[in-house]
Parts: C-alpha cells; structure tokens; sequence
C-alpha cells in the first residue's frame, strides 16, 4: 500500500470514527437521564408492561413513586437504573394486581417512609400480602381523600379523588387522582379512574362535578391505559392538557389504547402532543417550573403515536415482535 493511499485511508477511518461518536452522543443527551435533577422536577413513566408506574424525582430530592407495574415487571431495576435510594412517598391508586403487583419487591429493594393506599378493600392475596409488608415494615400508611394535600418544598401534591363516598362497588372508580404542581406546571395522576356515562356515577363525573376548573393540568396520564372509559372529550376539554402520555404493554390482551381515545388525541394533535411506552419505551418528563421538556428511550414516527392498541398488535407481529428499533427523542412542551 502505496503512502498517498494509506493516508486516504487513515483519514476516512478519522472521519468515521468522529462521526460515530457525536451520532452516540446525540442519541445519548436524548436519553431519559438517571437520578434526580438539581431544582427540576422529573418524571419517568416507566415501560413496565401491561401496567402503570411513574417515579416522581422533586427538586428538592425526594422521591415519589406511583403504582409499581405487575408482579415480575422491571420497575426496581428502573429505579435503580434512575438513581433511587429511597422512597419517601409510594401512592398504590388502586389494588389491580398491574398496579400493585411489584409492589413487595419494591419495598424489599428500597427504604419506604410512607405509603397511601386508595383503602379500597380488594378481597385479593396480592393487595393482603402488600398490605401485610406495609404492616410489618413499619411503614407509615394513610388513605387520603379529596382534599387533602402534601408540601414537599416547592411542590404541592392534591388529592382529587377519591371522596369520602365511592360512586359504586368498582376498584377502578376508588382510584388515587393526585395532581402535582411545580411553580406554573401541573402534572395530572390518574390510576385506572373511570367515566360511565350510563351509570351516570364514576371517579371522572365526581371530580367534573365537584371541580371541573380545578382539573386543569399541563400533563395528563390517560387513565386505564387509553381506554374508553378513562378518556372522553368530556375529560380532554376540562383537563386541556398540552402532553398526555399512555401507559400499556404493545399488543396487549385488552386492546389498549381504544380507537376512540387515538381518533381524539389525533384530532387534538395541533394542541396536545402524545407518548406511550408501548411504542416508546420509558418515558421521561423534566420540568423547571415554567417549561415540560420530554424525552424517551425509542423515537417513532409521528403517524405511529395514533395508532390503536389492535393495530400496534398488527404491526408488531409484523415485525418480530419489535414495536420499532429507533433510538433516542427529544421535544419541548409548553
């Protein structure tokens, strides 16, 4: 190999070596970043499945942690992979077994300071086995109801649901609603809260009776995982959130989300931007109090975030079981 030619050579291989790396350090800073987050509040919904959970990282350190996904989801290795030493507050919004079911591996992993429980009594092993832990560990435990409200530095936790009288017999309509607010930014929490039109009683239709304007949030998590019954224009308008993110396993048995819930959010596109751990993995939130910045681990075509829990099953199986290799995303929300 002649000199001018080894040279060219050397020269391409540099070349390609630098653009691999700032390609990896792109994709990286679009990374959902581990640990808390100096004077920001941080969310991640974490893809755990067919099943919710969101760990809550405050500015001040503390560390909330709503739902824990279904027995042998990954969420203590999530949390350890975000940076968690201890849980200052765990909030279990109902007692289905997606919502709970990790919940004993999570308080075996990590030091638990305080537990509240929607108290609503599920006659099953996994929600009396949870509470058992709760008991034995020495946990403080509550079951707050509408009104009542936690200060952890500049932030305010509220409860909106549920009241002190349950509309009917369903564990879903007991759901914990709690909405967190951080300087002019609200986050809304909403467990597996249901609208029933025919029933003409659930958790939505109470808090749109007792607070319709006190819904508003900047971020909603659509509630039962995109089902029809846990987002209605009803709910959309009053909540007029400008992210909603979804939380639910790609092709899962309950065909979440519904298509009724993506026509809408797909009508709303132009005010209301869309995440889904389904297609994209973890999902993270990181907020200043005056901006919502977010981020998650796989990127997907925009057209994708309105497809339907049946037609996610479809693509999947189309493609070996994968819901799409891209990685790394990052948009900014107002």
């Amino acid at each position: 190999m002649n000199k001018t030619l080894r040279s060219i050579l050397i020269i391409a291989l540099a070349a390609a070596a630098i653009v691999a790396i700032v390609r990896l350090t792109r994709v990286r800073d679009n990374q959902p970043q581990p640990g808390p987050v100096a004077g920001k509040l941080v969310v991640h919904f974490l893809d755990v499945g067919q099943g919710d959970s969101e760990l809550i990282q405050l500015p001040a350190g503390e560390t909330i942690l709503i739902d824990s996904g279904d027995r042998g989801a990954p969420t203590v290795e999530l949390l350890r992979k975000f940076g968690v030493k201890q849980i200052d507050l765990v909030i279990a919004t109902h007692p289905h077994s997606d919502h709970i079911g990790e919940m004993r591996d999570v308080m075996r992993a990590f030091k638990v300071l305080e537990f509240w429980d929607s108290g609503f009594n599920h006659p099953t092993r996994t929600y009396g086995d949870m509470l058992q832990d709760i008991k034995d560990r020495g946990i403080k435990f509550a079951t707050p109801k509408r009104g009542d409200l936690r200060k952890f530095g500049d932030v305010l936790v509220e409860v909106l649901n549920p009241s002190e009288e349950l509309p009917d017999e369903n564990p879903n309509n007991a759901s914990l609603v709690v909405r967190l607010t951080y300087g002019a930014k609200r986050f809304l929490f909403t467990g597996d809260a249901e609208y029933n039109v025919a029933a003409k009683s659930s958790a939505w239709e109470q808090m749109l009776e007792k607070d319709r304007e006190g819904l508003r949030a900047d971020l909603l998590k659509a509630a039962h995982h995109g089902s029809s019954n846990g987002m209605t224009e009803e709910i959309l308008d009053a909540v007029s959130p400008s992210i909603v993110t979804i939380s639910c396993a790609a092709g899962n048995d309950y065909h979440h989300p519904h298509p009724r819930v993506m026509r809408m959010l797909e009508q709303a596109a132009s005010k209301t931007s869309i995440y889904r751990t389904d297609l994209e993995g973890t999902i993270t939130s990181v907020c200043d109090g005056n901006t919502i910045s977010m981020s998650s681990d796989r990127q997907v075509a925009r057209d994708r975030l309105y497809l339907t829990g049946d037609e996610v099953a479809g693509t999947v199986a189309g493609v070996g079981g994968s819901a799409g290799s891209e990685r790394g995303r990052g948009r900014r929300a107002r």
